[in-house]
């Protein structure tokens, strides 16, 4: 009697299901329209700082945005510069969507996923902070805004000892079509990937990565490169 040997293949790695949204064409393209009250242009509380490398609204940009019936969204979980407990106010979308369908095994958890936009500030807008300008200079960083979009996507995997980064990727763009067009392309490779196949590999580099303290930049794009063959910051400056 002969036996036969049948090799099962355990599934450990699952990303469960994901639903994905397509971004929404922006209805305009920039905040035109003045305030009907500008006073706020020179409140000193109301602070001008300007995002450099993201998309972060201070309160004057808000205003004018809200102005325009541009939405906001607050997401008190995305912070730059250390403001953790303001969080930030920018225009977001959703991108993809986890849905965990089993929790027994080690999982693969998109921790955020979403289109964000920034615009200038334009039109009649623009000429009534010109105006303020010389009463409060720092204004003038609100002019040199440009439009710009962009992608974030974040997957870890989760295990009862640690939490792993699997790849993160901040992709900006001064071109909404491309940032569609790539948007689809990571759709592609996200649902078609052999998890199995590729995180034992990120996870030994993370291994390695961390006994040899390898900078987290350097990890974050080596990861990143592995799965789309890109960095994993493409970023584009807000000034």
């Amino acid at each position: 009697m002969h036996l036969v040997q049948i090799q099962i293949r355990m599934i450990k790695y699952d990303l469960g299901i994901v639903s994905w949204s397509d971004p929404v064409r922006p209805s305009v393209w920039s905040a035109s329209t003045p305030l009907s009250d500008p006073s706020i242009l020179l409140d000193l509380e109301a602070g001008c700082h300007v995002d450099h490398e993201g998309f972060d609204l201070n309160v004057i940009e808000q205003a004018y945005y809200t102005r325009e019936g541009i939405q906001l969204t607050h997401d008190p979980t995305l912070y730059k510069d250390g403001a953790g407990v303001q969080g930030t106010n920018a225009i977001i979308q959703p991108w993809a969507t986890q849905h965990i369908s089993n929790k027994s095994v080690m999982q693969l958890v998109v921790d955020h996923s979403h289109f964000v936009y920034r615009y200038p500030i334009g039109g009649l807008a623009r000429e009534q902070v010109f105006e303020h300008v010389p009463q409060r200079p720092e204004l003038a960083r609100l002019l040199s805004a440009e439009f710009k979009c962009g992608l974030d996507f974040c997957i870890d995997a989760f295990s009862p000892q640690r939490v792993e980064p699997i790849v993160h990727i901040e992709w900006d763009f001064d071109d909404y079509d491309e940032m569609v067009k790539t948007s689809k392309e990571v759709k592609t490779i996200v649902s078609e990937i052999d998890w199995d196949e590729v995180v034992p590999v990120i996870l030994r580099y993370n291994d390695l990565a961390r006994k040899n303290k390898v900078d987290a930049f350097e990890q974050a794009d080596t990861r990143s490169q592995l799965l789309f063959g890109k960095k994993s910051y493409i970023l584009r400056p807000t000034l």
